[in-house]
């Protein structure tokens, strides 16, 4: 089967690594992968040949029997090119890694994230299938009128042999000798939610927070370490390469956003046996197993302080479980094996697409 994956970039961010992951997969499955992507910026290096393309230029099509598409303006790039009259065998698959209706008001004005959701869902009527991370985000976009809509979660095989710099591991055992640690890796928005173990690290003096990321709501965040007095208590280690290293170091790990599509750092952690926090918004609630984690209401200081607290207590129990959910739902040969059967019905004589 040859496989075309559209990409907006081969940045370091989520949706490009499962991109990444699917095409490593395939290679091992026997299946030709090409990428194609529109922004010059490459960190991310990929098992398969790769092209920059001009969004306004055409791709052949013909050349692929699956075309899968990342993100918003891949999304636009396949409505605008897509064959209309022309005779094409070739299916269009895309994943949708966000409850876009509750994301983009964190990322945009109300008015251009008015005018992406909506630019964005007549988009994806083009598409033949699309994927979704979650049950609740289904429920969405068939809410919005689409059909076709397939639920596969996302995967990664983590090696958490790889250590991390000397200097980092020195910074975080001075820390670890004094306090319980609370981890986070991601890029770090106003969304994530961090700001709430700001205000928990007032409650809890034996514990302290390292974040591994870099984003825009960052220095927002050291300022309000500072202005509460926890700043001595947080460490702030800025964008690193392959997050997950640093979750061994970790006593709990903590999810505190209020919308997610698919938390990749969720299975970064269930692979090094790491116990979670949640916060109880749907999509956690719909991805994440009770038995695996512990929830807090969100917004709520003393439920998160509690959540901490009784993770951090019943760590051995948790470690486990959450373990065992990340062998079985969560490495990568789950979610290409599920992809692959999603292409093999889309490529049925009697496959019927919107």
């Amino acid at each position: 089967m040859n496989i075309a994956m559209i990409l907006p970039s081969l940045a370091n961010k989520g949706p490009i690594l499962v991109a990444r992951d699917l095409c490593i997969e395939y290679k091992k499955m026997g299946h030709e992968c090409f990428v194609f992507y529109f922004d010059d910026i490459v960190e991310v290096e990929l098992p398969c040949l790769s092209k920059r393309i001009s969004f306004w230029r055409p791709i052949d099509w013909n050349t692929f029997d699956i075309v899968h598409s990342h993100m918003y303006r891949s999304d636009a790039y396949v409505f605008v090119h897509k064959p209309v009259l022309k005779k094409c065998h070739t299916k269009f698959v895309t994943t949708l890694h966000q409850h876009i209706a509750e994301q983009m008001p964190f990322d945009f004005p109300a008015k251009k994230a008015y005018f992406v959701i909506h630019t964005w869902l007549l988009f994806l009527r083009r598409f033949d299938v699309l994927v979704t991370l979650s049950e609740y985000h289904k429920a969405y976009y068939e809410k919005c009128g689409l059909r076709n809509v397939e639920v596969i979660y996302n995967g990664r095989n983590i090696n958490c042999d790889t250590d991390i710099e000397d200097c980092d591991r020195q910074s975080i055992m001075h820390m670890k000798q004094r306090y319980r640690i609370i981890g986070g890796v991601a890029y770090i928005t106003k969304r994530k939610g961090y700001a709430q173990l700001i205000d928990a690290l007032k409650k809890l003096p034996r514990y302290a927070l390292i974040l591994v990321g870099d984003g825009p709501y960052l220095s927002e965040l050291q300022q309000l370490a500072r202005q509460n007095g926890v700043n001595e208590r947080c460490l702030w280690l800025g964008n690193r390469k392959e997050g997950g290293r640093y979750m061994k170091y970790f006593d709990v790990y903590a999810l505190c956003s209020y919308t997610e599509g698919y938390p990749l750092a969720f299975i970064e952690a269930a692979a090094a046996k790491l116990p979670v926090v949640c916060s109880d918004i749907p999509v956690f609630k719909s991805i994440i197993p009770e038995d695996c984690s512990c929830f807090f209401r969100l917004g709520d200081i003393d439920s998160l302080c509690d959540a901490l607290v009784s993770t951090d207590k019943r760590s051995d129990v948790l470690s486990e479980k959450v373990y065992t959910y990340y062998l079985h739902y969560l490495v990568c040969g789950k979610m290409a094996g599920n992809y692959m059967a999603l292409y093999n019905r889309m490529l049925n004589p009697d496959f019927a697409s919107f």
